[in-house]
């Protein structure tokens, strides 16, 4: 039975957030400010019960975190809501350890943490280190 609620729960807050969403979308287009605080009270409202809060908050936030990493790809970031942001950085991050930094995003944004300025260091290292005059090069 708890599993049923758990599962409804997560639709539920599911499927707020994909209207939150497509309203945050909408006043970006619109060139309305986006006001997250209305989306908190509204899920506030939604679920009281300390019981299915945590389900009910991890299922809504899913969305925005997608959103974010989303966004990261596209090197954008639009929206000042703490899982969409954890959904950018946490792309920005993946790309930065595999090598991957996008200037206009350090430029835009400065840099998101340590962990990406490190990573930056340690990447222009091992470039410094690589011996460029012994390396083939592709003609085509």
């Amino acid at each position: 039975m708890v599993a049923l609620l758990n599962e409804v729960i997560r639709y539920k807050a599911r499927r707020l957030a994909e209207v939150h969403i497509k309203g945050a979308v909408h006043d970006l287009t619109q060139g309305q400010q986006f006001n997250f605080e209305s989306c908190k009270r509204q899920m506030n409202n939604y679920w009281k019960r300390k019981s299915v809060n945590l389900v009910f908050e991890n299922a809504y936030d899913s969305p925005w975190y997608a959103l974010g990493s989303e966004d990261a790809l596209k090197g954008w970031r639009r929206f000042d809501v703490p899982a969409y942001q954890k959904g950018w950085r946490s792309q920005i991050l993946a790309f930065a350890f595999v090598g991957w930094i996008n200037p206009r995003i350090i430029q835009q944004y400065g840099w998101i943490d340590k962990a990406i300025g490190q990573q930056f260091i340690n990447i222009k290292h091992d470039i410094d280190q690589l011996d460029w005059e012994a390396a083939r090069y592709n003609d085509e």
